[in-house]
Parts: structure tokens; sequence; C-alpha cells
């Protein structure tokens, strides 16, 4: 028998619907098909080209007037695609065509939660109309999924992917554990707690950041990033250094997280400062970890780290700027 996640009506405008069928494993993910076309902002904020918009992962979305109408954000019980996750998955949500996907035994506010974060990240000044469509684009193309799960989930997944079309062809930059991970439903500002969710979420969508204009996201050096790191780090250290310079103010001492995975962390300290997430008036999350990153405001940021600073806001990027709290509208 098919269950579906019961709607809740606080939540994340959802369809629901119910698919007792499943493609092969051998199954391709539908590339996007042109319906529209809208201006895409270049990195100036002037005009850019033109970009054919269409069904991302069997989900049609019209545009009319600049803005995308009838949108529909399903629940499924299986992926329609890909068999190879239905072997241990059994909760789907198509956020903008990046899945989150998880299984019925977590929390079911939890998991619609994560989902409203993550189309919080994609649209953040929820007009309906992703920020950036490119960044959108490369996330769906590349077949990134969110997982909300355990760690035991995680490596029962693994397990059974091997051998399938998932094991080379789905994409996890990071994944929120229900069991293990801090959870402030409603938001931060409501709570007065960290969410897990505002760093982990924004892991995956930095990965159509880098992906699309890697010259200035890519955790690879040479970007705009990276030599805005190493200013903050206080050098260019390709390993983790023993101990940073006394004029650093990103110190990031865990020796599995070497440059790529540095400069990850690095953007979205970045990024939850300049957005407000780190003022101390709303949680201690800032004050706690001091000892990696303490720059707690977009004020100071811009005094401080002036070159990130730069990039999160003077070169015409479409980033966020609002705080996900899990209600996205």
């Amino acid at each position: 028998m098919i269950h579906c996640i019961p709607l809740l009506t606080m939540m994340l405008l959802l369809t629901i619907s119910c698919s007792s069928g499943s493609e092969t494993e051998s199954a391709q993910v539908p590339t996007l098909v042109p319906t529209a076309t809208v201006a895409l902002p270049t990195a100036t904020g002037t005009p850019g080209p033109t970009l054919d918009l269409g069904n991302l992962e069997n989900k049609q979305i019209t545009a009319g007037h600049h803005d995308w109408e009838n949108i529909e954000f399903e629940v499924l019980s299986e992926h329609p695609n890909l068999d190879c996750l239905n072997k241990t998955m059994d909760i789907f949500i198509d956020v903008f065509g990046v899945w989150l996907v998880s299984t019925k035994s977590a929390p079911e506010n939890y998991v619609l939660h994560t989902a409203n974060v993550l189309a919080e990240f994609i649209d953040n000044d929820s007009d309906g109309i992703p920020d950036d469509v490119d960044v959108l684009k490369h996330l769906v193309e590349a077949n990134y999924v969110v997982p909300v799960w355990t760690t035991s989930q995680r490596s029962d997944f693994w397990k059974k992917a091997l051998g399938t079309y998932c094991e080379d062809n789905i994409s996890m930059a990071a994944s929120m554990y229900y069991d293990e991970d801090q959870w402030a439903l409603g938001g931060i500002k409501k709570q007065g707690t960290w969410d897990t969710n505002l760093e982990e979420v924004w892991h995956v969508v930095t990965k159509g950041w880098s992906g699309t204009y890697p010259a200035a996201f890519s955790v690879e050096q040479p970007s705009l990033l990276t030599d805005a790191m190493d200013v903050a780090r206080g050098g260019y250290f390709e390993k983790v250094p023993s101990k940073y310079p006394p004029e650093a103010w990103y110190k990031y001492y865990d020796e599995s997280c070497e440059y790529e995975c540095q400069a990850s962390e690095y953007i979205y300290w970045a990024l939850m400062a300049n957005i407000g997430a780190l003022d101390p008036e709303l949680t201690n999350k800032c004050t706690d970890s001091a000892d990696e990153w303490n720059i707690c405001t977009a004020d100071d940021l811009g005094y401080k780290d002036i070159l990130i600073s730069e990039l999160l806001n003077d070169m015409g990027f479409k980033l966020p700027t609002r705080i996900p709290d899990g209600s996205y509208r």
C-alpha cells in the first residue's frame, strides 16, 4: 500500500500525490524541456542572456508576466524516475527539481522543514522564481538530493546503491540527521536556537553556485572565494596548519576538512553573517563558534572581511539575503 505524507498547511504549499509505479534503474533523469524564456541577470546586474525554462523533473512550470505560475511541489512515496533511490528511501519531495529524500521513520515536521529551507535558499525572495536559474539548473542536472535520515540509513543506502545508477550518478553534498542535528522549527528567530539546516542545506545549494560561477565561487583555486579565504586564514594553506597566524579570523582545525572543504565552510560562515543568522541577539551560535569564526553581523563582515563581503553584496549575484525559517510561501 502506498502512503503519502499528509499535507501540513503551515509548511510548503504541497500538492500530494502518490505513485505505485517506478522506472528501472537505467532510466535517465529527464532534461529541461523548453517551455518559456526569461531574462537572466548577469553578475553585473545588467540584463543577461535568455535561458529556456521548462519541465523540471516532470513538474510543468509555466511563466507569465516574468513570473512562474502554477508551481507544485509534489510529495511522493517513490521517485518517479530512479528506482535505485526507492530501495531505501520512501519519501520524496520535489523542490524546484531538486529532490529531498527521506524515510517514513523521519518526523514529518522535520522533513517538511528541510524542504522549506531548501526552497527558501533557491527562491530566497519568495516570488515564485528561483533566484538564479542557472544555479538551479546545475543542481538539477547533477542530480543533487538532500537526505533527511540517520547514519545507519545512510550506510544502508550506499550499500544497496552499489552497482546501481545511484552509485555514480546521485550527488549528495550534505545530509540532515533527524536524530542528531539541531532543529529550529519555525526558524531561529522564533526558537532562539540554531538550525543545522542553515548549514547543511546551504552546502548543497553552494554546489550550484560554485558549478555555475567557478571564477567567483569555486572552492578550488583560483577563485574570488578562495582568494578571500586565504586572507581570512592569514595565508594559503593547502593542508590544515598546526596553528593559524594571529591575524586570521577564520580558523578551521579539522584535519579531515582540507582546502576545498575549508572553502565550503568559509562561504557558509560568511553568508550566515551576511544575512544576519549569526547575530548574537538571535542565538549563541556565533559566540559558541568563536574559536573557528567570530564575525557575527553583516556590518562586521563588511569591516573585517572586505573581499568576501564584496563578493556577496557588490558583484550583482542574487545570493540569499533572508534567513530561511522553514516557511516558504
